[in-house]
């Protein structure tokens, strides 16, 4: 590979991502700021930094992976040996298609939320300290989650039947219902998840709809997974934003109001 020629395409490609940010920047307070952005190529990160406050970027470093990344890696996490910045990460083959640059902000947002409240909040959760305490730092990813409990199953299935409609009321059942059967620990995790990820889910479909690109609606169908919960997190805040449309201006807050009925009724075994 000639990697003057490679970092060369990819600052090309980053403005390009610049230009659609020029487009979508006002839609949200978590895509006012622009982030660094770590491309990822046979397990080597390239690491592109703002230049000043404008939508500039450059060439920073390369860095090996400590690891074997995943194949089609597309996250948001700290980097180490990049002063712990919090980066957006994508493999260089997705990066490469301009109809992904939109997951990039997708990526942003998780970047914000890290930066806003992420680390208190989960400070919160007894999942959190428990996942902690066994050292297993990818409990938001690993966590086994009964997610084909009919119960859950059953009424995930009613909920998704009421998306014709956006209430919130449809949620608050859904939470109130589930919050008698799930254990604290599955309970705090889905909640997590709507929240976290729906938010950034959100957002990528306000960026979708402005810029006339196709709705992300993955996990609307069983057999239900991880991304499902994105896509109730997103309904879930799209009432809560229709009933207070100033509620997504404090993320902290918008937690709490997807969560504040939410008080399991039992204990993890």
């Amino acid at each position: 590979m000639d990697k003057q020629k490679f970092i060369e395409r990819q600052m090309r490609l980053i403005e390009a991502v610049c230009g659609m940010h020029r487009q979508i920047w006002d839609l949200d307070e978590s895509l006012k700021k622009m982030y660094p952005i770590a491309i990822v190529k046979d397990d080597i990160f390239y690491i592109f930094g703002r230049k000043g406050q404008n939508c500039e970027y450059e060439f920073i470093m390369e860095y090996p992976a400590a690891m074997e990344l995943p194949a089609k890696i597309l996250a948001a996490f700290p980097l180490d040996f990049y002063d712990d910045k919090i980066a957006a990460v994508i493999c260089a083959d997705e990066f490469a298609n301009p109809d992904n640059h939109v997951f990039v902000f997708h990526e942003f947002v998780h970047c914000y939320q890290f930066e806003n409240f992420e680390q208190a909040l989960k400070k919160g959760l007894k999942i959190y300290g428990e996942e902690m305490q066994k050292g297993n730092f990818m409990w938001e990813i690993t966590h086994p989650f009964p997610y084909d409990d009919e119960v859950f199953v059953a009424l995930t299935n009613e909920l998704i039947g009421t998306f014709g409609e956006i209430s919130l009321e449809n949620f608050v059942r859904y939470h109130d219902r589930l919050k008698k059967h799930l254990n604290i620990i599955d309970f705090e995790y889905m909640v997590w998840q709507q929240w976290k990820e729906g938010y950034a889910r959100y957002v990528e479909n306000l960026i979708r709809k402005k810029l006339g690109m196709k709705e992300n609606l993955n996990g609307l169908s069983a057999p239900f997974n991880r991304v499902s919960f994105y896509e109730i997190g997103c309904r879930h805040i799209e009432a809560l934003i229709k009933n207070d449309p100033k509620i997504n201006r404090s993320i902290d807050g918008l937690f709490y109001a997807m969560t504040r009925r939410l008080k399991p009724a039992k204990d993890s075994d």
